[in-house]
């Protein structure tokens, strides 16, 4: 027997409301506190209320990353080409939306507290604070590009750390064993970091191949920082035959720092990279770098997402299939035959 649904004014009587302070909070009006409001919402959701779908045009709320470097934005921007791109075709209502914090609160865009939007797509993996702030929201919401596992999100998790080994076994495959690492210890990408220094390091463990303690920089935050961090790579008494970058962004400033110092790539030294961003093929030499399917992580988070709003049970994701882009940044190391 088909269950009947739920109306508001069951939602009222579970909650101990009106129907019309249901109706206010659902349509987003003013008129009812933000404590009934949150009520209001937390009853429905206990009762199993999902939108209805069919000739609806869903709003979609993308959350913006405020909280990372300018330089570290290239690869969520070009997501949020596809996206909007996405979006645009099915075709859903893309509302961008942003967090911020005031002292130790965490806010969101006031849209977010309404009830107008159906579900949520965040880029990247928030802070814990960010994290249990969004599920107070009870938005459908789905994470895309995560390395951090929870079961109590859905997320399109990408496997960095084999990215990270298929990169590095390609620079020894053509007979680099002498690797300088370029990476970043940041909070906010932490789960990144390890999982592709994790990679790395599996490569080379795998290959018996020992690293001089300066080949490894992990204290990335600015450019500035960056070229230091290069700097101390190349120390020695020589220099190592090729440098691995965990993100495509690190290599572009890389390569510029080892041709302002007179170095050649590759045919000094090579560079990889990772992510594939666009403008990666367009650098001279071109990057070398792990192609990160950008399209698909965004494909299969809009499915994930729309399952939910349809209330269907959903499961996380992974994609850990990559490509070795093959340009110009990186060759045989010159004692090689």
């Amino acid at each position: 027997m088909k269950s009947r649904k739920v109306t508001n004014r069951d939602i009222a009587a579970a909650a101990g409301v009106s129907p019309t302070a249901v109706s206010f909070a659902m349509n987003g009006k003013d008129g009812i506190s933000d404590e009934t409001r949150r009520l209001i919402f937390d009853t429905a959701r206990n009762m199993g209320y999902t939108p209805s779908l069919p000739n609806k045009s869903l709003n979609i709320a993308l959350l913006f990353r405020n909280d990372l470097y300018e330089f570290e934005q290239i690869f969520y921007t070009e997501m949020d080409s596809i996206i909007m791109d996405a979006c645009r075709r099915l075709p859903y209502n893309l509302i961008m939306a942003s967090v911020y914090h005031e002292g130790e609160k965490v806010l969101f865009s006031d849209i977010l507290y309404t009830a107008r939007i159906d579900g949520m797509l965040v880029l990247g993996d928030p802070g814990a604070d960010v994290l249990n702030a969004i599920h107070g929201l009870h938005i459908p919401f789905v994470i895309l590009d995560s390395s951090r596992h929870d079961d109590n999100c859905c997320a399109v998790y990408v496997d960095y750390e084999m990215a990270a080994f298929q990169a590095a076994c390609y620079l020894i495959d053509l007979g680099h064993r002498d690797i300088g690492y370029i990476g970043k210890n940041n909070i906010s990408l932490q789960d990144f970091t390890l999982l592709t220094f994790r990679g790395f390091q599996k490569a080379t463990e795998k290959r018996n191949i020992a690293l001089a303690t300066n080949r490894i920089q992990l204290d990335i935050t600015d450019e500035e920082s960056l070229r230091r961090a290069v700097d101390r790579a190349l120390e020695g008494s020589s220099m190592p035959t090729a440098l691995f970058c965990c993100a495509d962004y690190y290599a572009i400033f890389a390569i510029r720092h080892l041709h302002a110092r007179g170095l050649r790539v590759p045919e000094d030294i090579s560079v990889i990279g990772m992510d594939d961003v666009m403008i990666s093929r367009y650098l001279m030499p071109a990057l070398t770098t792990v192609n990160v399917d950008k399209e698909k992580i965004v494909r299969l988070g809009l499915d994930l997402l729309i399952s939910q709003i349809s209330g269907k049970k959903v499961s996380s994701v992974y994609i850990n299939e990559f490509e070795i882009k093959n340009r110009e940044s990186v060759a045989p190391p010159k004692n090689h035959s």
